[in-house]
Order: C-alpha cells, then sequence, then structure tokens
C-alpha cells in the first residue's frame, strides 16, 4: 500500500523537479493509488543544495506524495567487489572497492541537509561507507542536535563498534533481508569470518534500539516483500541452504512490523499508517493464509487475496 522510492536516474537532471511534480500530481488525481515517499537522489552538493530549495514544494508526511529523505550513495556492492570495505577484500587483495565521496564532502552534504530538517538515506553497504556515513550524520547532530531522521541504506558489512553507533547517532536502519539469498553464500570470500560473523546483523539492530525498516530493493530484487520476511525469519537462502548466523533470526511478527510500522517510522508517516487501529489510514492487505502462525516456508507461497487503501478495495485476486 505504500512504497519510499528514488526515482531521479530516469531523468535527466534538468528533469528531475518536473518529474517529481508529475508524480506528486498522479498521486493527487488518484491514478498512482500507492502511498508515495520519494527519496530524492542527489549526485553532488550543488544538486543537492537547488534541491532543498525546491522539496517544501512536493508535499509532507501524511500526503499522498512527499519527499522523505535526500538519497546518497557512498559505495558500491559486495558481488561487485566495488561496496567500500576498510580493510579490503579477502579474495582481491588491494581492492576497497569504492567511496563515492570523501569525509569532508560527505560532512557537507549530510549537513546541509540536516540544517533544514531534510533526512538523509545514504546507501552505506562496506564497513568503510557505514563508518562515513555514519560519521557524516555524528557530526551534524554535534552541530545541531535537531531530531531528524537520518538512515543509512543496506548497511551489510558491520563490526560490533559500528552496530553500536547505529543507536547513538540516532540512525536509522533500511535494510533488505533478501539480500542472504546470494550475499550469503559469498560474504566470507569477500570481507573474511571475523566480519562476516557480525554482518546482516539484522536482530541485532532492533535489540539496540535502532529503527529497523526493511525494503525488497526492487528492481534489483522482486517487489514482491515475501521473500524478505522469509530470509529475516528463517536466515536461509530461497532454497532452504544455511541459516547463515543463525543468533540474528527474529520472528515473524516483528518482521512484518520491520515492513509496516518502522516502514511508516522511517517515511514520517508513523502518525497515519502503518498499524491497523482507530484513527489510523486503513491501509491493509488480506492474505490467503495466516503468516504468523504458519511455518516459515508458508509464506514463500503466500498470496494477497485483496489490497484496501484508505479502506477502498483496490486489488483483488481473481481465485
Amino acid at each position: 500500500t505504500s512504497i519510499q522510492s528514488d526515482d531521479l536516474c530516469s531523468a535527466r537532471p534538468e528533469q528531475h523537479r518536473a518529474l517529481l511534480k508529475h508524480i506528486q500530481a498522479l498521486c493527487a488525481s488518484g491514478k498512482i493509488r500507492l502511498r508515495y515517499s520519494e527519496q530524492l537522489y542527489v549526485p553532488d552538493l550543488a544538486r543537492e543544495l537547488e534541491a532543498l530549495t525546491w522539496i517544501p514544494e512536493l508535499g509532507k508526511p501524511g500526503d499522498h506524495f512527499h519527499v522523505s529523505a535526500i538519497k546518497i550513495i557512498g559505495d558500491g556492492s559486495l558481488g561487485a567487489r566495488t561496496a567500500h570495505l576498510r580493510q579490503g577484500y579477502r579474495d582481491d587483495p588491494g581492492n576497497h572497492g569504492i567511496a563515492f565521496y570523501d569525509q569532508p564532502t560527505l560532512d557537507e552534504m549530510v549537513a546541509r541537509a540536516h540544517e533544514r530538517g531534510v533526512a538523509v538515506a545514504i546507501n552505506a553497504i562496506g564497513d568503510g561507507a557505514v563508518d562515513s556515513a555514519l560519521t557524516a550524520i555524528e557530526r551534524a547532530r554535534l552541530k545541531n542536535p535537531a531530531p531528524v531522521r537520518h538512515g543509512l541504506v543496506h548497511c551489510q558489512i558491520t563490526d560490533r563498534a559500528l552496530l553500536s553507533r547505529f543507536a547513538q547517532a540516532g540512525a536509522l536502519a533500511f535494510t533488505q533481508p533478501v539480500f542472504l539469498d546470494y550475499d550469503s553464500h559469498i560474504v566470507r570470500e569477500r570481507v573474511g569470518n571475523e566480519l562476516a560473523e557480525t554482518s546482516y546483523a539484522f536482530h541485532t539492530y532492533i535489540k539496540m534500539g535502532v529503527c529497523e525498516a526493511f525494503g525488497t530493493d526492487c528492481p534489483v530484487e522482486d517487489f514482491d516483500p515475501m521473500p524478505g520476511l522469509y530470509c529475516a525469519v528463517s536466515r536461509r537462502d530461497l532454497k532452504g541452504e544455511g541459516p547463515y548466523l543463525p543468533d540474528e533470526a527474529m520472528g515473524m511478527q516483528k518482521a512484518v512490523a520491520c515492513y509496516t510500522a518502522s516502514g511508516a517510522y522511517a517515511s514520517g508517516e508513523e502518525a497515519f499508517k502503518g498499524r491497523i487501529r482507530a484513527g489510523m489510514l486503513a491501509d491493509f492487505v488480506l492474505m490467503d493464509r495466516d503468516i504468523l502462525r504458519l511455518p516459515v516456508e508458508e509464506c514463500l507461497q503466500a498470496q494477497v487475496d485483496a489490497t484496501y487503501v484508505g479502506g477502498e478495495r483496490l486489488y483483488t485476486r481473481i481465485q
């Protein structure tokens, strides 16, 4: 019923404002029925400063469309060995991956958004990128303690010290449990056993009091959240192999909350949606089975029978 999306790679920079205004208009007209939060991608400080001047035009939390964060890409991917690792790749000596920004530049980008009360969502996969992103958030808060909901996207490769810093920095974790399907088979050879033992630490974030919002990483991964729920609860790949770090498994109730209540908090909309209770928007789905009570494998076959947005049924599965 809701998405957080990054759409600006699909348009030239001079079209970004017009593209988002068009999406806003489609939402306002009812042609887009999903509730839509934009993570507005900026490649550099100049584009960020420009975007910060017109973000207020694009709605506010609770509107059908609004900008929930500035999106900043911090590094690459573990599979391609471009995620930024402090000690480098065990299976590619000398390669530390790619850091898209030096620390002073990232500090400035985060600080500029923070001063205006705009959250940043920083793609950070390797421990080097996670360290850099947390440092930038910590420094912004040191200058101004305003409670802006900054977060890290992916935050896969971590050690214990980095995990502890999330809560201290007041940083959200935007994670994608379905990554275990592939990465659980390569993480040890990429980063070594010691670092692998403290990575993809989905349950640890929650135990440390961090708001963890699950996502699907569509279109890289499937839009269906069910494989992510399965991986978060089972810690296995989609063929059932594993588990990888079974102590990081969580119950299905908590995993569903990470997709719903935590997602609403991450977009600044927990007062409106994310839970089924009086006074909230009636956004929900009806499933063909009770995934909270059945074996976790059942969620991979689960189907949505009906989808409601604002109390209106917008989808019914043809039996």
